[in-house]
């Protein structure tokens, strides 16, 4: 097990997830443009969040229940590019960047859930 939260590649990547929303808001445009990305973010800020919370609760069920709701989270930025890419307030470009990063997070806290859940069962 990591020493600490910072030293999780999962939390890593969720940081670099909030970093990516943070650059591409200001890209976002049109009617609603400012609520949309209050929600995006607040969806990725609550990745890394809910990983650092589940750590910190110690290695077992509750890690893993942390984890899932940081991969949901990721999956929830991920809906609220497609969205905002498909009703054109955000270009492809940058949405197709945003949905790999979303992606690599979920599938870094889903792959660490399964590790915790193992490492539990055993």
């Amino acid at each position: 097990m990591a020493a600490d939260f910072v030293d999780l590649v999962a939390w890593q990547e969720a940081v670099a997830l909030v970093r990516q929303v943070v650059r591409l808001a200001s890209q976002v445009r049109g009617a609603g443009a400012r609520d949309l990305v209050d929600q995006m973010l607040r969806a990725a800020e609550s990745v890394p969040a809910n990983i650092a919370e589940g750590y910190g609760r110690g290695p077992g069920r509750d890690f893993a229940r942390f984890l899932r709701i940081a991969a949901a989270s990721a999956a929830e930025v991920e809906s609220h590019v497609r969205v905002a890419e498909a009703s054109g307030r955000l270009s492809a470009e940058p949405a197709q960047r945003l949905v790999a990063q979303a992606r690599r997070a979920r599938a870094l806290a889903t792959a660490l859930c399964g590790s915790v859940e193992l490492r539990r069962s055993a």
